[in-house]
């Protein structure tokens, strides 16, 4: 069963290249160090600047290993803030594959 994790967010004003650099370093780090890298969209209709990152795994339990070890690597987080979104505005969804 395939497990999709969609994070949206906004970024703020006049903040979008500092999103998009952001964004490269957070994949970076990601690929890296062997976690999913995601996919980035940006919203082209809805919330003026908003974002979607869409990360991939093979089922609920590599999902939350992911999870378990970005909580112990403070380089994760700092790739990750890195991106700028508006604190408030991150919302997770959890999807899984019907097959």
């Amino acid at each position: 069963m395939t497990v999709e994790i969609h994070v949206d967010g906004r970024v703020a004003q006049g903040s979008l290249v500092a999103f998009a650099e952001g964004t490269d370093r957070y994949r970076k780090y990601a690929n890296d160090h062997g976690y999913a890298v995601p996919t980035v969209l940006q919203g082209l209709s809805g919330p003026m600047n908003s974002v979607r990152l869409v990360l991939r795994y093979e089922d609920l339990a590599a999902y939350e290993e992911h999870e378990a070890r970005t909580l112990l690597d403070p380089g994760y987080a700092e790739a990750a803030l890195a991106m700028e979104l508006v604190e408030g505005t991150i919302i997770y969804s959890v999807f899984r594959e019907i097959e």
